[in-house]
């Protein structure tokens, strides 16, 4: 058989989907949760598992899976994991906790056509890469994709007991590209701001209103702002796609803010959910604000610097 390579701008093809049938008709009145976790979760393997695969920023890579056997239809939320095999050991890609670290972008669909850019990146971290400038070509390689699904609620909280992954399936022979992550950040969307939009041409005017990842993949951003004085009002943005854009990140789903107030010590603690609720401080003094985000906890912390 001729070994075929595929380069820089091919979209690999999809051969199908797969779904998965659920019976309406039950007695049993069945709830998600740890009653009913899900046990089969099955990622397809892809008829170019063992192509010359050249991973880049400007191609996709088309994987196709079934829901979850979850008790009844319900949407699903899908994360994609890269590993690297060395000697039939999958080295996943991880943080430096040691927790799973996915592709930025997740689905709800049984089938995606996946970044090219995201999986180099997710190669290359795992190969301890975080300067393109360190980059050595590694050739190729075989390279392991999974999945993990789960249910969330309208406030993107996690229902316990939905959390499954599925099978991995590899692929012998890809190759990434110098594709590197860099540190996510948040935008600061208010008055303090101006109320300006997070929309693309608004890029430059709103780089000084963002707070940066710690790290790379922390999912905890921080930064320090000059804030005026008066009633101080804002929410977050992590994409500059518009007011809805769905990228927004507040106090609650409505758009409306909700009055919140420093303890005698200058400081605030609260939850944080995807919706565009801003907080807002009444009689906020002026003065330099601290702002801690942590999404993996869903949680803020804003300190007054004395």
């Amino acid at each position: 058989m001729k070994t075929r390579y595929f380069k820089t701008g091919l979209l690999f093809a999809a051969i199908g989907m797969l779904f998965t049938a659920c019976d309406s008709d039950r007695d049993d009145n069945p709830t998600l949760g740890p009653s009913n976790t899900p046990t089969e979760f099955v990622l397809n393997a892809s008829p170019l598992s063992e192509q010359y695969i050249y991973i880049s920023k400007d191609n996709k890579l088309n994987l196709t899976w079934s829901q979850p056997n979850y008790a009844f239809n319900v949407p699903v939320n899908y994360y994609v994991q890269v590993g690297v095999v060395d000697n039939g050991t999958t080295k996943w890609n991880v943080d430096d906790n040691g927790q799973p670290q996915f592709l930025d972008t997740s689905y709800e669909t049984c089938s995606a056509a996946l970044s090219g850019e995201e999986i180099s990146q997710a190669i290359n971290h795992v190969d301890g890469i975080t300067d393109e400038n360190n980059w050595v070509d590694p050739g190729y390689r075989e390279i392991a994709f999974r999945l993990y699904a789960n249910v969330q609620t309208t406030t993107k909280t996690v229902i316990d007991g939905t959390g499954i992954y599925s099978n991995a399936v590899t692929f012998k022979y890809m190759r990434p590209d110098n594709s590197i992550k860099g540190l996510a950040s948040l935008y600061v969307i208010g008055n303090c701001s101006g109320w300006t939009e997070p929309a693309k041409g608004n890029a430059e005017t709103l780089a000084a209103w963002r707070i940066m990842e710690t790290e790379i993949g922390s999912n905890i951003f921080h930064g320090t702002f000059e804030m005026p004085a008066g009633m101080l009002q804002f929410r977050f943005y992590s994409k500059l796609t518009g007011w809805d854009g769905g990228d927004s990140y507040g106090t609650q789903v409505d758009d409306a803010p909700i009055v919140c107030n420093f303890d005698s010590n200058g400081a605030f603690t609260g939850a944080a959910v995807v919706g565009k609720g801003s907080w807002e401080f009444d009689d906020f003094p002026g003065g330099t604000l601290d702002i801690t985000v942590n999404k993996n906890k869903n949680t803020v912390t804003f300190q007054i610097v004395q």
